[in-house]
């Protein structure tokens, strides 16, 4: 039985027009469900309070609706008393304990002593030490501009030049800044009944901002944005909501395209986007489809709050399941005039937008695995556990692979960027006596040395990974990741195995592996399958839970490729810190 290769094909159909129209659209409708179900969803925009009852309570909605990371903005601030732990400190291990590898932290600036000469240098101590302790990135919230104010009663502008070197820093750090500015036009309208925003503002009366003798305009608000996202091009800049603009779609497309290195997510901004022509609104998607992200502004607390919230509203988990089910409607379907996700935004109806696959996966998680390739949790790849051994034979027949859970090897191990075009399709599964591993690899070309030669490649005038191969690198002791085995599998079926002790190799050792590779060079895929000897892997045999520091790569001389199951970040496979993770389940 071969397993599912849903996603190789689909991508060889996206890349090389292999398909009708209406296997595109069979594609463009499995293949988010198929994303939800491996949980490769990244929201990129969600408040949890940092409770136990809460993060608990997240975890299951998560689970439920198919999101596999949620970017919390609200970490916390990481100052504290002297002999105490920061917010951000107790939230982060708290998020671990519950959920790990399940959610990403941003901190948040304390503006505590605004106006002493020395604020600007302690506030960019503060995103070192953000940075220090783990946070991926920097949320500032609308009080800048409408809320916040110094001594003397004068609001704080986002463009204060005492900030600068909060954004200069956090783009040294690699440290993305999630700003929310501003907010719609409504809220800057007469208070009334004849408002079409009145069900929120009149629960949310801070919300209103229409007197000119205590608030800027929005026009304001945004050009002092624009100032900050042009003072500071190595910054990448988050503009939520929509670019704070989401009734303005010029407007956004004139910004993306004028400042590369400002993005929008779609956090609570579908009911306004949706009142847009919804072609137009597809056609700016796919024009700036690299910067776009996938965010819901979901948020737990003492109620559950979907998108925004009235006084009377208590949203129940099955409430929070049509919230996602909606978002997903609207950006994978052509459905027009449905009723949207978050009724106290506004009375009136919204139409889909049905982005085609290929901008869908970058929205959903590729443009944030590359904005945030630094602060990800550590991927992990999941072995089964079998109760019979069988040798491999290339086919990937066996029963037992159908059961494995699928991993898609598809990042470059240098920065994390997505290569769906060669979306490697790979499972593990293990036994009392042996770790088996399957590549299903589809190409375009094949570079390799011809016929299998006896012995190991390795030579000046050529080594196995100087062609296309397969790898597996394995480092079952986290105390000692410098002890590590590594195995590689070529096309023509040459293999090679070797440990190391860094900075020692050993060639000559022999893990007493098995394998066997094929190429069906008509439909562009060659599969390798194996299986190791445990006690190769290491001197203790793994149980269920076990988990060791490993990674799975691929090299692709056609596509210039070089994937790695977890991003390196370096121009080495041997950066063992990086190393993901090999889970060993039931």
């Amino acid at each position: 039985m071969r397993f599912p290769t849903l996603a190789r094909r689909a991508a060889l159909v996206l890349a090389l027009g292999l398909c009708s129209s209406q296997a595109a659209d069979r594609t463009a409708r499995t293949l988010p469900e198929q994303w939800r179900q491996e949980r490769r969803i990244i929201d990129l925009h969600q408040h949890v309070d940092g409770t136990e009852e809460h993060l608990t309570r997240w975890l299951k909605i998560m689970d439920r609706v198919g999101v596999g990371v949620g970017v919390n903005l609200s970490g916390g601030t990481v100052t504290a008393k002297p002999g105490e732990s920061s917010a951000f400190e107790r939230t982060r291990a708290l998020t671990e304990r519950l959920a790990p590898g399940r959610a990403v932290l941003y901190f948040n600036l304390d503006y505590t002593g605004w106006d002493q000469p020395d604020f600007a240098e302690r506030a960019v101590a503060q995103v070192d030490r953000a940075h220090a302790l783990g946070a991926a990135g920097l949320k500032e919230y609308k009080r800048l501009g409408l809320f916040l104010r110094d001594s003397q009663g004068r609001l704080i502008g986002i463009d204060d030049p005492r900030l600068d070197g909060v954004w200069r820093r956090c783009g040294e750090l690699g440290m993305p800044v999630s700003i929310h500015v501003a907010d719609p036009k409504a809220f800057w309208l007469p208070y009334s009944a004849q408002n079409e925003r009145w069900k929120e503002l009149k629960d949310h009366r801070s919300w209103w901002f229409g007197d000119p003798k205590q608030y800027p305009s929005r026009e304001e608000l945004l050009g002092a944005l624009d100032r900050v996202i042009t003072r500071h091009p190595k910054t990448t800049f988050v503009c939520v909501h929509f670019a704070n603009n989401a009734e303005d779609l010029a407007w956004v497309d004139r910004k993306l395209t004028e400042h590369p290195n400002m993005h929008a997510d779609l956090a609570a901004r579908i009911p306004e986007l949706g009142r847009h022509d919804p072609e137009t609104l597809r056609r700016l998607f796919v024009r700036h489809q690299d910067r776009i992200l996938f965010a819901t502004d979901f948020q737990v607390y003492g109620k559950l709050i979907l998108g925004s919230s009235g006084d009377g509203e208590n949203p129940t988990d099955d409430d929070a399941a049509t919230f996602f089910a909606k978002e997903w409607r609207w950006l994978e379907t052509r459905d027009r005039d449905w009723a949207h996700m978050t009724p106290i935004q506004g009375d009136w109806t919204i139409s889909s937008i049905g982005l085609p696959p290929e901008v869908l996966r970058k929205l959903y998680f590729d443009n944030a695995r590359r904005l945030l390739v630094r602060s990800l949790p550590f991927t992990t790849v999941r072995a089964h556990r079998i109760t019979r051994d069988f040798k491999p034979d290339g086919q990937l027949r066996e029963r037992e692979w159908s059961r494995a859970v699928p991993f898609r090897l598809e990042q470059e191990a240098l920065d994390g960027r997505a290569r769906p075009e060669i979306s490697t399709t790979c499972r593990a599964l293990w036994s009392e006596r042996f770790l088996y591993l399957a590549y299903e690899c589809p190409f375009t070309a094949l570079t390799e040395f011809g016929p299998a030669r006896a012995g190991e490649r390795v030579s000046k005038e050529g080594s196995l990974w100087d062609k296309d191969v397969v790898e597996f690198f394995c480092a079952p002791d986290p105390a000692q990741l410098n002890h590590y085995t590594e195995y590689e599998w070529a096309p023509n079926n040459e293999a090679l195995d070797l440990r190391l002790r860094r900075p020692e190799s050993d060639f000559a050792w022999s893990s007493g592996m098995e394998w066997q590779v094929r190429v069906d060079r008509a439909r562009k895929v060659w599969t390798c399958e194996v299986r190791i000897p445990l006690p190769a892997l290491a001197d203790k045999s793994p149980t269920v839970g076990t988990r060791w520091r490993a990674n799975l790569y691929r090299i692709d001389r056609a596509h210039r490729a070089f994937l790695a199951s977890n991003p390196l970040l370096s121009g080495s496979f041997h950066t063992p810190e990086r190393f993901g993770w090999l889970e060993f389940t039931e």
